[in-house]
């Protein structure tokens, strides 16, 4: 218990000292002698030769609607005082040749790239395409050509019934046809509305010719179930 109150009676003999220091003792702003007294008509007084200064000239007053500015030179002690008027209207103009900057705020879209540009193809490629486009051209005349002689050439009419399957002994066959509205039945060899040749009976099938056509293959119809 002693050890302690000798720190706190310690710590209090500092904490006063401070407080001492700071109040007792005189600083700097005390020690500086107190600014002349300057008054309308007479300067500051001249220590040495104990008569007054010449006055300051009178500092030149701005204009209206304008602020004063004073230079930090001007500001020295002992240096005449100068004040610039500041012209308000020199602050909102435009200088020649601005030009207002992209928005931060604002996405634009970049430009689209330019397309690329076109390959010049060489000389053997040009000859390999010009081969290509003739062998094309004779194989459309061909083609045009095959197509006018088969639409010159008289073609038997088709033949549009149903086979319905035949009935009979096997040599002696008898085919049955329908338009969906007739019925007709032929033997192997009979012709049928003189158009149509019966050539032969199959067990599922039928092989039909056309009169006028001999050179035309048969077409060969199977049993429509």
């Amino acid at each position: 218990m002693k050890q302690r109150q000798k720190v706190l009676l310690g710590v209090l003999v500092v904490l006063l000292l401070i407080l001492a220091w700071v109040y007792l003792v005189p600083g700097d702003d005390a020690a500086a002698p107190p600014p002349p007294a300057v008054g309308r008509s007479a300067g500051p007084i001249d220590p040495d030769a104990g008569v007054a200064a010449a006055p300051a000239p009178a500092l030149a007053r701005p204009p209206a609607g304008a602020f004063a500015v004073v230079s930090a030179s001007d500001a020295a002690p002992g240096a005449p005082q100068s004040v610039e008027p500041l012209r308000l209207a020199a602050l909102s103009h435009v200088p020649p040749g601005f030009t207002t900057g992209r928005d931060p705020w604002r996405f634009v879209e970049p430009p689209p790239p330019p397309p690329p540009r076109p390959r010049v193809p060489s000389a053997a490629e040009l000859r390999a395409m010009r081969e290509a486009e003739e062998a094309r051209q004779r194989q459309l005349a061909e083609l045009a050509r095959l197509k006018a002689i088969d639409d010159a050439t008289l073609k038997p009419p088709p033949f549009t019934w149903s086979y319905l399957g035949n009935f009979g002994p096997s040599s002696k066959r008898i085919a049955v046809f329908t338009d969906g509205k007739r019925v007709w039945n032929a033997r192997q060899g009979e012709t049928l509305e003189n158009k149509f040749i019966v050539a032969q009976i199959g067990y599922e099938s039928v092989d039909i010719r056309f009169v006028g056509f001999p050179d035309v293959p048969a077409e060969r119809l199977a049993v429509k179930h």
